[in-house]
């Protein structure tokens, strides 16, 4: 067990490394404390082991640490953000075929920017480009295009999701030249020459969607399957057998073992169960995802079933965790390595006992021989389904939002064929490759199993209910896993052990709930108390990435959100910071204008909080379809919308009032940024000045209107950009302290360098969402402070 202990504390040294900045000599101290007190205290166990496990902790941080890449002048990343960039550089994975485009990684050899010296280069980049002409592994492109930042959206970072695959840049749709060909390395080049002969074969034997099935099931891409059909397979939670997993292949281990014993003995079964998933290995082209479920299924028939040892079984499934993340550190985050783990894991837990409580139950009900016919249909179509979820159903709800409820019953009825389905089908691709006509003859017979398990999946997809939404936060996940963990060491407990369990539950239940009630009701009371007005006004610039979103408290409480940013989860985050846990009323909002990056965050605003008043700029529906639903969720909240035209103004009440500079009666029809809402909050001696995305013509029209433009705070523009904040306007408005709302390294430029110039010529400091965080400027109406919090948003 010191093994599966050292595994953990490895795992959990990796995921704290990632969320922790510590340097690494203290973590390579921390490493040194538990070594050397392993080794004077041993004689106590449990000392002894702590202390081991502390150092593979601080070990596994170090590791992390190590695999992060430094971003400079020497790492393509470094000039993300460029344009007219032009890179050599080698493909060095399988093409990522997709409808319409390709995705290639490309190792960059060098990079010559606007022309300039070629310069020598490394790093990873993500080039998109066009299906045709067909690019394949190992040629070597010259591309030329904008090297970028990948993105971030609403539910799924892409952005951490490449990093963690050593990528940090893309380019979409550039310029791409095959200067040489065939120069990767020459295994991979033979394995990936054979899977596109395989999946080629596979479509000229058999029509679709079954090809695109089987494509998916014997070589792992699933990339040809139709959106419906995909969907399909997601709701009736039968993915596992076209995404080749650990849960896959655990499946694949049983079906194997099954065919095998009636004609070997117990350890000629298992390697004939090796032999299969080797050659099962090298026909979906080996990559490292099938490797690795390989191994964890090849660890649990060797430990299992040829040496009888499960507690082996256990060390072996942690050594071989420890082994890939210890080469490759992001895999620990890998989500086909979780399932991986998860369903091996899953099985070597609760296989056996699910089987052993399955047995004594028919054996209540029927005759020894129907028990084991019974059992022998149960026990690869439902048993071990069943057992290999346990496990990796939290993360399935985790990181696919929902939960198949007719899941049991369609694996019961659609697993018992894929026997057919990949011996057929791999007979006829493999005969294929060599005789086509023979090839055609076994394709007819995988067809059938092919076109059942597609219409027992699209029948049980139809079912109404057959998946419901279940969205379950990382914490909820975790807390999934405690419980299993607890029911598990419950269910191993003895028979009176666990009554004497139950008895002190029931014993202690009323105190704790008594003693948790009153602790709930004083944290509720302390907490509400500490979010009370504190008689000063509060402006906070949220950090919502390339986007604004601005958030303005009274001194009595009363609150003004402008704008939302670009993401509604983003901003409701940010509002739960800012806004009192019992709060779910909005005293006012303002949509400056349509633009997405300013109102797509606000129709998630309506599904939490009252909003009394909608502030705009007059214009209405048919400007954007986000900004439609803006005014549909207002409308159907019945909040008062509310134009508001230029010399108008607002008393908000504690002496804090809006005076409307912009616009005015007449909207500019060319770029409607000039016709953003631009208002000059006044609280004593304090003023704060926001303009949107208003540009040139719209600070013109303010200027020319001679109304009072002065403000100690100023929200720069359309996010700093040169259009916006010109010189003449900074001198009206004489800020000390420019705000930029920006996301980190966006694709705009944003604030552009002419601006911080201009800035600098009014004496204004400049600050920064994008360098920042979130900035909170506070004031009593006589001293004004601020504050950030340094957290980035990225764009």
């Amino acid at each position: 067990m010191l093994l599966v202990y050292l595994g953990i504390a490895w795992f959990l040294g990796l995921w704290l490394g990632s969320i922790v900045t510590v340097d690494w000599l203290i973590w390579l101290t921390i490493a040194g404390v538990g070594t050397v007190t392993a080794v004077f205290l041993r004689r106590s166990q449990s000392v002894r082991w702590g202390a081991i496990c502390l150092a593979a902790l601080a070990l596994g941080a170090i590791r992390y640490g190590t695999a992060v890449p430094t971003i400079d002048q020497n790492h393509i990343a470094y000039y993300n953000g460029t344009r007219n960039v032009t890179i050599t550089g080698l493909v060095v994975d399988e093409p990522d075929v997709r409808d319409r485009f390709v995705n290639l990684r490309v190792a960059v050899d060098t990079i010559q920017v606007s022309g300039g010296a070629q310069l020598p280069m490394q790093g990873i980049v993500q080039v998109q480009t066009y299906r045709f002409p067909v690019i394949n592994y190992g040629s070597r492109l010259r591309v030329t295009g904008i090297l970028e930042t990948p993105p971030e959206g609403e539910t799924f970072s892409y952005r951490t999701y490449l990093a963690r695959q050593g990528i940090h840049s893309l380019m979409s749709l550039p310029n791409v030249t095959v200067i040489a060909e065939n120069e990767g390395n020459s295994l991979y080049q033979a394995i990936f020459t054979f899977k596109s002969r395989a999946q080629t074969t596979i479509a000229q034997l058999i029509p679709e969607p079954q090809a695109a099935l089987l494509t998916g099931i014997l070589l792992g891409n699933d990339n040809g399957l139709p959106p419906d059909l995909d969907e399909a397979f997601r709701i009736t939670g039968m993915t596992h057998i076209i995404a080749i997993s650990g849960f896959n292949v655990a499946i694949l281990v049983a079906i194997l073992v099954r065919l095998a014993e009636p004609f070997f003995s117990r350890r000629g079964a298992v390697i004939f169960a090796l032999v299969g998933i080797s050659l099962y290995t090298v026909l979906v082209g080996a990559d490292a995802s099938v490797v690795r479920a390989a191994l964890m299924g090849g660890i649990y028939l060797i430990a299992n079933r040829w040496l009888g040892r499960p507690n082996f079984a256990f060390a072996s499934l942690f050594l071989a965790g420890f082994g890939m993340t210890l080469v490759r550190p992001f895999t620990l985050w890998d989500v086909g390595f979780q399932l991986s783990f998860a369903a091996t894991l899953s099985l070597m837990l609760y296989a056996d006992p699910l089987t052993q409580w399955t047995r004594r139950k028919l054996q209540r009900w029927l005759v020894r021989d129907w028990v084991e016919k019974v059992m022998g249909v149960l026990s690869e179509a439902v048993i071990l389904t069943i057992a290999a979820q346990i496990l990796t159903l939290p993360l399935i709800i985790g990181y696919f939002e929902q939960l198949s409820i007719i899941s049991p019953l369609a694996n019961a009825l659609i697993l018992p064929v894929q026997p057919a389905v990949m011996i057929w089908g791999g007979l006829a691709t493999l005969v294929g490759l060599v005789l086509p006509a023979v090839g055609q003859l076994l394709a007819w017979v995988a067809w059938l199993f092919l076109g059942y398990t597609i219409w027992m999946v699209r029948l049980f997809a139809a079912v109404p209910g057959a998946a419901i939404p279940l969205a379950v936060s990382p914490g909820g996940v975790i807390a999934i896993f405690g419980v299993i963990g607890a029911l598990t060491w419950l269910g191993k407990q003895p028979l009176e052990r666990r009554s004497q369990i139950f008895t002190a539950v029931r014993q202690n239940i009323t105190q704790r709930l008594a003693v948790g009630a009153t602790g709930v009701t004083a944290v509720l009371i302390l907490s509400w108390g500490l979010t009370q007005p504190d008689g000063q006004l509060h402006i906070a610039f949220l950090n919502v990435g390339q986007g604004d979103a601005t958030f303005i408290q009274t001194p009595s409480g009363r609150q003004i959100l402008v704008d939302g940013g670009l993401y509604p989860s983003i901003l409701n985050d940010q509002l739960g910071q800012q806004m009192p846990f019992w709060d779910k009323e909005i005293d006012i909002l303002v949509a400056t204008h349509p633009d997405a990056d300013h109102v797509s965050g606000l129709v998630g605003v309506f599904d939490r909080y009252h909003v009394n008043t909608l502030i705009t700029n007059g214009q209405g529906f048919g400007e954007s379809p986000i900004y439609d639903e803006v005014l549909a969720a207002a409308e159907k909240q019945q909040t008062v919308i509310r134009p508001v035209l230029a010399g108008e103004v607002i008393e908000i009440g504690d002496g804090v009032r809006l005076e409307v500079l912009h616009p005015g009666p007449k909207l500019i029809t060319e770029n409607r940024n000039e016709n953003s809402v631009s208002m000059r909050l006044v609280y004593e001696d304090f003023t704060f000045l926001f303009t949107g995305d208003a540009e040139q013509a719209g600070e013109a029209e303010m200027l020319a209107a001679e109304r009072p433009l002065t403000a100690l705070v100023f929200k720069a523009g359309h996010h700093g950009s040169n259009s916006s904040s010109s010189l003449p306007f900074l001198h009206a408005v004489q800020p000390q302290i420019i705000i930029v709302s920006a996301g980190v390294d966006n694709r705009f430029g944003h604030p552009a360098p002419e601006m911080l110039e201009r800035a600098q010529k009014v004496g204004a400091i400049v600050l920064r969402t994008d360098e920042l965080g979130t900035i909170t400027v506070n004031t009593d109406g006589t001293t004004m402070w601020w504050q950030a919090n340094s957290a980035r948003q990225d764009s």
